[in-house]
C-alpha cells in the first residue's frame, strides 16, 4: 500500500441518502414536480437517463453528481444523476464529500459492485443506509493523487473500450457474412426450382405438450424424461446446461403427440427465444413443451438442414415468424407454419447447400469466438486494473 493511503467508511467521506417514496398518487407524466426515479430501470452506461415519471411530492432528493445505488434486486448498480431528482426505495444517493474525488468513488463502487450484498429477505436482495456507510475504502491522501489515478483509468479504459468497439464490429461482420450467404442461396434460385408448402414437404409439423407437468426434476434418475422446452432451443444447437426432467406418467401422457427423432427439425414457436432453430440432437425419448414446433421432413424432399438455413435465412425468417400473433406473449402458430413456403431444388443441389453453410458457419463461428475471447480478455484486463487503482498498487507511469 502506498504512503499516506489509509482505509476509511463510506460514511466518513459522503453523505448516503435512503430513497423513500411518495404515494402514487403525487406522480404524473407531465413534467410537473421534481422527476421521480425508483430504481435501476433507466440506468444507462453511467448516468442515468430522462425521467418518465414526476412527483408533486417531494421525499429523498438526490443532486446533480450523487451517486445512485440500486439497494433492491438487483443491489450494488450504479449511475450519476444528471439533476436534482427524488428517489424511492430502491435507490441511494452517495454524495462525495470534500474529501473524495466522486469520479475515484465511482470506479471503486464500480469495481466492488459484485461484492456489495445486504439483506437476503423473501422477495428482495436488498442493502441499506447503514451497510453503505460501513462499506471501506482505501483512498490516497491526497486529492490530486485521487485526480491523477482517475485521470489514468479514463485514459487507459477509452483505449480499451474503442478496442472492445472494434472487436464487437468484427463479430458483427462474421454474423453479417454468414447472414449475406444465406440471403443469397434462397433469393438467387436457379432452373428447376419450385415453391411448396412446408405441409406438402413434411411428414409431421405439430408441437409438445399443451399442459404443465406437476412436478419438475433438476437430476436425471431412473424413470424421468428430459423436458425440452423453447429454453433449450438456440439456433443451431439444443442447449443442455439446464435440462429439466418430468416422470413416465406426463411423459407417457405426452410422447404420443410429437414424438421426437434424432435428426427433426425443432424450432420455437413462442417465448423470448421464438425463431430459434436446430436439429434435434438428443438421442433418447423426452417430452416437449407446446412453446417447440416439431418439424419431421420428408427426406427424399428436403433435408432437416436445408430447411433449418432456410428458416434461418431473411426471406424465410419473415415467412414463418412474420406471422407472430399475441398482443403479450408472441407466437407462430401451427397453422401459419404449415402453410409457409419454402424454395425447394433437387436433394443433390440440397446437399451441396448444407455443405457449404456448414463449413462457412463454422469458419465464421471460429472468428466471431476469437474476437469474443478477445473481448472477455479486455474485461478481465479492466478488472485487474481496477485492482491495482483500490490496492495502491497501480503504477501511473505504466499506462
Amino acid at each position: 500500500m502506498r504512503e499516506g493511503w489509509e482505509y476509511k467508511s463510506i460514511g466518513d467521506v459522503c453523505t448516503v441518502i435512503a430513497g423513500q417514496s411518495p404515494k402514487s398518487m403525487f406522480y404524473n407524466q407531465d413534467g410537473d414536480g421534481l422527476p421521480f426515479y425508483q430504481g435501476k430501470k433507466l440506468f444507462g452506461k453511467k448516468f442515468i437517463y430522462p425521467p418518465n415519471t414526476w412527483t408533486t411530492k417531494i421525499t429523498k432528493e438526490a443532486l446533480k453528481d450523487d451517486i445512485l445505488m440500486s439497494v433492491r434486486a438487483p443491489v450494488g448498480p450504479i449511475n450519476f444523476a444528471t439533476e436534482k431528482i427524488c428517489i424511492g426505495r430502491g435507490l441511494a444517493a452517495i454524495r462525495a464529500e470534500e474529501k473524495i474525488n466522486k469520479e475515484y468513488l465511482f470506479y471503486f463502487l464500480t469495481h466492488n459492485e459484485n461484492e456489495i450484498t445486504g439483506n437476503t429477505g423473501a422477495v428482495f436482495n436488498s442493502i441499506n443506509k447503514k451497510q453503505i456507510e460501513e462499506l471501506n475504502i482505501l483512498i490516497p491522501a491526497t486529492l490530486s493523487e485521487q485526480t491523477q489515478i482517475v485521470n489514468t483509468l479514463d485514459k487507459t479504459f477509452k483505449q480499451i473500450d474503442q478496442a472492445k468497439v472494434n472487436l464487437e464490429k468484427n463479430i458483427h461482420n462474421a454474423k453479417e457474412l454468414f447472414q449475406s450467404k444465406l440471403n443469397e442461396v434462397f433469393s438467387q434460385r436457379g432452373e428447376g426450382w419450385e415453391e411448396k408448402t412446408l405441409k406438402e414437404v413434411c411428414k409431421k409439423i405439430t408441437d409438445g405438450a399443451h399442459h404443465s407437468p406437476k412436478k419438475l426434476y433438476t437430476e436425471k434418475t431412473k424413470g424421468l424424461y428430459p423436458y425440452i422446452t423453447s429454453k433449450n432451443i438456440r439456433n443451431n444447437y439444443m442447449d443442455f446446461t439446464k435440462v429439466q426432467y418430468v416422470d413416465s406418467t406426463f411423459h407417457d401422457s405426452t410422447y404420443a403427440r410429437c414424438t421426437p427423432r434424432l435428426g427433426d427439425v425443432l424450432l420455437t414457436k413462442d417465448g423470448a427465444n421464438t425463431g430459434n432453430i436446430t436439429i434435434n440432437t438428443l438421442d433418447e425419448p423426452f417430452s416437449l413443451l407446446s412453446s417447440v414446433c416439431l418439424m419431421s421432413t420428408k427426406k427424399e424432399e428436403l433435408l432437416p438442414e436445408y430447411l433449418k438455413y432456410y428458416i434461418q435465412s431473411p426471406n424465410g425468417f419473415r415467412s414463418i415468424v412474420g406471422k407472430m400473433t399475441g398482443a403479450a406473449i408472441k407466437r407462430i402458430i401451427l397453422r401459419d407454419i404449415k402453410s409457409a413456403k419454402i424454395p425447394i431444388t433437387t436433394i443433390k443441389s440440397q446437399e451441396k447447400i448444407v455443405l457449404d453453410l456448414n463449413l462457412l458457419y463454422t469458419q465464421t463461428k471460429s472468428i466471431a469466438l476469437k474476437y469474443q475471447h478477445k473481448l472477455n480478455n479486455l474485461e478481465e484486463l479492466k478488472k485487474s486494473i481496477l485492482q491495482k487503482a483500490f490496492s495502491g498498487e497501480l503504477d501511473y507511469d505504466e499506462l
